[in-house]
């Protein structure tokens, strides 16, 4: 009795440090689509997905946040997106992505297409191609259970906020679609909120998510004082208390090349006096046929810069029948079927 005694007292104890294993990361969840496939033991296909969570632990460049991954070979290949929230370093990133991989295989088991959020991140993989594809499914609501105390005018400021804040992050750059901020709403409560598209989705696409999560939060979230909405292209969250830090900053912009200023020129083509821009035209194409220098290369510029300003008719039939179409045509690469109206 005693020695069935310590095996359960044993047995209990590994099943709660298991149990609490599994708790690790509270805001972990996990959802896939019934009629996507499964996947067997030991198959090229687990193997591969072995090896997409094996790059999710070893990744060297931060990008930002978002991965793009795939592994293996067609039937049997795996793709994987992952992203990190645009407030998380890139060691905070490797971690989050590493971890919620490992537990997406573990609690989502056998599954070819599977998603998973956890506080900081989302990882998905399926057996098709799902870069820049917008989904809405598998999708999922966790809230907190305390209600705010005037939920009326708690919404209304949390419907603001969040507008506002889709319109940002839908706007980003192929970097990040990410924005986070807070607002006042009634009895002076401050809300705090963040949304983020994958940078995959298009303006349009990322608009599309976030505005059906938007959605969400009446079904799941209202009158709550935090919730979370989860899709596999976007992330919508607010909370009454801080939980976001100041965004990674994203690299700045290269300057604009200054436009090189007109070229000088004893004649003005396309400015104020046409006319002596055909006279100028029609005389060079005179010089051309009277001192036979039709493979000037120097000359063939300047009528290269002349033609790009002034497709004068009359100018172009000298040119036709100078012979000098097809030098120009090998020089401009122009088609000639821009010329051959005219000639």
């Amino acid at each position: 009795m005693e020695c069935s005694g310590r095996l359960l007292f044993y047995c209990s104890l590994i099943l709660s440090l298991a149990a609490l294993a599994l708790a690790d990361d509270p805001y972990f969840e996990c959802g896939f689509v019934e009629d996507r496939g499964n996947y067997t033991a030991n198959s090229s296909y687990q193997a591969n997905l072995n090896r997409i969570v094996s790059q999710l632990s070893s990744l060297t460049e931060f990008n930002y946040g978002f991965f793009n991954l795939s592994a293996g070979e067609s039937p049997d290949e795996v793709k994987a997106i992952a992203l990190c929230t645009g407030d998380r370093t890139q060691d905070e990133c490797n971690s989050c992505l590493h971890r919620t991989a490992t537990e997406l295989i573990q609690r989502c088991p056998w599954h070819k297409e599977a998603t998973a959020w956890s506080e900081f991140c989302l990882v998905r993989y399926a057996n098709r191609d799902i870069f820049g594809q917008l989904e809405s499914e598998p999708r999922t609501c966790a809230f907190n259970t305390r209600k705010a105390s005037n939920p009326v005018q708690f919404n209304d400021g949390l419907s603001e906020l969040l507008n506002n804040l889709s319109n940002i992050a839908a706007a980003g750059g192929p970097l990040r679609k990410y924005a986070a901020g807070n607002a006042t709403a009634g009895n002076l409560q401050t809300i705090y909120a963040a949304v983020q598209c994958t940078p995959d989705m298009d303006k349009q696409n990322c608009t599309h998510c976030l505005d059906d999560g938007k959605a969400e939060f009446l079904n799941c979230c209202y009158g709550r004082i935090g919730c979370r909405v989860l899709r596999p292209t976007c992330i919508l969250r607010f909370e009454s208390n801080p939980f976001y830090h100041t965004a990674v900053p994203l690299p700045s912009l290269p300057p604009s090349p200054t436009p090189p200023g007109p070229t000088t020129s004893p004649t003005s083509i396309g400015g104020g006096n046409q006319q002596n821009g055909r006279r100028g035209l029609i005389a060079r194409c005179r010089f051309l046929y009277d001192s036979k220098l039709c493979l000037n290369v120097k000359l063939l510029r300047r009528f290269t810069y002349l033609c790009s300003k002034t497709v004068d008719i009359c100018a172009v039939f000298f040119f036709c029948h100078l012979g000098l179409v097809t030098l120009l045509f090998s020089y401009m690469h122009i088609s000639a079927a821009v010329f051959g109206s005219f000639c």
